[in-house]
């Protein structure tokens, strides 16, 4: 991804957005709310965007936000969900703006809404379907999504904003303190009160945002016998390790966190090279990490998150070559950025996220599986191969193993499982699935994924961290997400090590 300067009103929202960052939750409504107009109001600290301010927004969010496709008669209905950072279940927001498509002001107040620890959902237009149409088939899609707790509200655009949950219809003007009038009615009428974490931003990789805040350690140990790379000065200026989550340097035998990334790739020993795949439709640029020797190594297909083939996804496969694996990392967004570039070509980190609506589920199968296959044809590959994915790409590895009759092994980071048992049961590979607690999206799912492969007689082992958050291996300094790290990657290498022997 390029690599823009950073404008005023993106630095303003991180900044700004920087002091709402918690390492324990926090409630976003209080009991002891302040009134407003009878109306509670939420300490959250949302805002309503504007046509100028939602780009900004958009770039600079931590939430999770993904593209559903939800059945609507014979079609489907693209719509754009945004989550929540909670452990329980949330109420749903549906966000339409009157006789228009969905826009990136509808897609920023989902975000916004979300803040507030709802489920906002933003379905698009469709040619010959009615508004009423649309927001039923989103209603009904709402009823049965996991993370849900079937109470479901609206917030309705046009000239003024009119919220109606619980039987009860307001109108409230285009204003901030409308804004926070109508955010109160709805936590109100939908009994909303949750405890969130507010993630930072992602490191989508058009700007290493981590990097405003915290320095790295130094790129080799100064003159004078100071600590070496990686390390820490002690008392005295004896060398200590570094620590999991530190924000100044990388533990050797972890992964990098967001803030790490990028030196991590600069510093690397290990041979890395470009290829272009072709999986019949189009050429995947895929990113392939040789280990060091000269034996035969196990391959194994990272999965990227929503953000991308970021540098954080590049130097999780990095971390993995150094442990013997043979990697190939392919970017899925290849061919969809500008001028029909790859994920380097986009400019902003919502660009990605808009492109993330071009790929489909058929795309990403062929699309691996075109990968897997070249890694295996490779001189250095020794005939076992995994797959390990992240949030998106953690669906997706699960998915793989049922797509992938000889995968040796599977690691599943905060990723949902397919729900048919009859996917389940083509499953021959073992599955290593990996969870934080304060993430009722992916938590929602797992005791029925549990219990069908525990029906089915799959190797299934599970591991959910209490306190941890959805990306705690991306963020290690929040909350008990590095307790959670600690525990996870040495866990991931072990098992990748065991079954590709």
């Amino acid at each position: 991804m390029r690599r823009p300067l950073i404008n005023s009103a993106v630095l303003v929202l991180f900044f700004s957005g920087a002091l709402f960052i918690r390492t324990q939750a926090t409630p976003a409504s209080e009991s002891d709310a302040h009134l407003h107009l009878n109306h509670r109001t939420s300490h959250a600290g949302s805002i309503l965007p504007t046509a100028d301010t939602a780009a900004a927004l958009l770039n600079a969010t931590g939430r999770h936000g993904e593209w559903l496709r939800v059945p609507t008669g014979s079609t489907t209905l693209l719509t754009f969900a945004v989550y929540p950072d909670r452990a329980d279940q949330a109420p749903v927001v549906i966000i339409s703006e009157n006789d228009r498509p969905m826009n990136d002001r509808m897609r920023a107040i989902a975000d916004q809404v979300a803040a507030e620890g709802f489920i906002a959902l933003v379905p698009d237009s469709l040619p010959g379907v009615s508004d009423e149409a649309r927001l039923d088939a989103v209603r009904k899609h709402a009823l049965a999504m996991p993370p849900a707790n079937g109470t479901i509200a609206t917030l309705t655009f046009s000239n003024r904003m009119t919220a109606a949950a619980g039987g009860t219809t307001e109108t409230f003007d285009l204003t901030q303190n409308a804004w926070t009038d109508a955010v109160g009615f709805l936590n109100t009428r939908t009994h909303n009160q949750p405890v969130l974490v507010n993630l930072p931003p992602h490191d989508h990789g058009a700007v290493d945002l981590g990097a405003i805040l915290q320095p790295q350690a130094p790129a080799q140990a100064p003159a004078g016998g100071q600590a070496a790379r990686g390390q820490g000065a002690g008392r005295g200026g004896e060398p200590r390790p570094c620590q999991v989550g530190s924000m100044e340097c990388k533990p050797p035998d972890y992964v990098a966190n967001f803030n790490t990334a990028a030196s991590t790739l600069a510093r690397s020993p290990l041979r890395s090279e470009w290829v272009d795949i072709n999986d019949g439709v189009r050429k995947l640029h895929t990113n392939i990490i040789y280990p060091v020797g000269t034996g035969r190594f196990p391959i194994v297909v990272v999965m990227q998150h929503a953000t991308g083939l970021n540098d954080w996804m590049r130097a999780v496969g990095d971390q993995l070559a150094r442990e013997g694996f043979l990697i190939l990392a392919p970017d899925m967004h290849s061919g969809l950025g500008p001028n029909g570039g790859n994920f380097d070509s986009f400019e902003f980190p919502d660009d990605v996220n808009r492109a993330n609506a071009r790929i489909s589920n058929d795309d990403m199968v062929r699309g691996y599986k075109a990968v897997r296959e070249y890694g295996m044809k490779l001189p250095q590959a020794s005939g076992k191969s995994a797959s390990i994915g992240f949030c998106g790409g953690g669906t997706r590895s699960f998915n793989f193993a049922t797509e992938i009759p000889d995968l040796s092994a599977a690691v599943v980071y905060y990723g949902a499982a397919p729900t048919a048992e009859a996917q389940l049961a083509k499953i021959n590979a073992p599955v290593l699935a990996l969870y934080g607690e304060i993430d009722a999206r992916i938590m929602s799912t797992v005791p029925a994924t549990v219990e069908s492969m525990k029906k089915l007689g799959k190797s299934f082992e599970t591991h959910v961290y209490p306190g941890a958050t959805h990306a705690f291996l991306l963020y290690p300094h929040i909350g008990e997400n590095g307790a959670a790290t600690r525990d996870a990657w040495p866990r991931t290498v072990a098992f990748l090590k065991e079954h590709t022997k």
